[in-house]
C-alpha cells in the first residue's frame, strides 16, 4: 500500500533524509542537506550566513532525530528505527506538537519548494519538487497530486505544515496529506 503510514516513514528516509544514499541516516546527510538547503534557497548563489543557519536547524534535527530513533545508540539510524522514533514523536500530531527540529527543517523544506519566494508553492514549483526527486511517467499525476493539496491553486506554507504533519502522523491511507510529495512508490 502506497499510502499506508509506514509506507509513507520509508519515502522520508529514503528520499528527503537519506541524501547520500547508503540506507541508513547519520549526519552525514543533514550536513549535505544543509548545503543542498541553501544552494537551492540562493538559486545557485553561496551565502555563507544562510549555510550557518541551516547547518545549525540540519543539525539539531540530526540531534534530535537520534535521541528519538538511534535505539542501539550507534550513530545511524536505520528505516526501522526511524519508523519507530517518528510514531512516538509525531503520530496523531499536529505541526504545533511536532519537535522543533522537525518544524525548522518543514519550514526549511518550504523554502526550497517555493522557488519564487512569493510564500506559496504552485503548480511548476510542485511539479519541479517532485521530478527533483522521482520519476513520473506522466504529469498528469503531479498535476492531480497538486489538485489534492492546494487550496485557490497554491499551497501555502501554513498549509504545507499541517500536511506535512499529517504526512507524518496521519495513519489514514486515504488523507489528502499522501499526495504532498506526490504519488508515492511502494517500498
Amino acid at each position: 500500500m502506497a499510502n499506508s503510514w509506514n509506507n509513507r516513514v520509508k519515502f522520508i528516509v529514503r528520499y528527503m533524509y537519506d541524501y547520500d544514499g547508503n540506507g541508513v541516516l547519520d549526519q552525514n546527510d543533514f550536513e549535505c542537506l544543509a548545503v543542498r538547503n541553501t544552494i537551492m534557497e540562493g538559486k545557485g548563489d553561496w551565502d555563507p550566513i544562510k549555510y550557518e543557519k541551516n547547518k545549525t536547524v540540519m543539525i539539531n534535527l540530526w540531534q534530535q532525530i537520534a535521541d528519538i530513533a538511534d535505539f542501539d545508540k550507534n550513530g545511524e539510524v536505520d528505516t526501522e528505527e526511524f519508523m519507530g522514533g517518528v510514531e512516538t514523536a509525531c503520530k496523531g500530531k499536529s505541526y504545533e506538537e511536532l519537535p522543533e527540529a522537525f518544524k525548522f527543517f518543514i519550514v526549511a523544506q518550504f523554502r526550497t519548494i517555493d522557488v519564487d519566494g512569493d510564500g506559496s508553492i504552485g503548480l511548476d514549483e510542485f511539479r519541479y519538487d517532485c521530478v527533483s526527486r522521482m520519476a513520473y511517467s506522466t504529469v498528469e499525476v503531479l498535476d492531480e497530486a497538486f489538485k489534492k493539496v492546494a487550496e485557490s491553486e497554491e499551497l501555502t506554507l501554513a498549509r504545507y505544515q499541517d500536511l506535512y504533519a499529517q504526512f507524518l502522523g496521519n495513519p489514514d491511507e486515504n488523507c489528502v496529506a499522501c499526495s504532498l510529495f506526490g504519488p508515492l512508490p511502494e517500498l
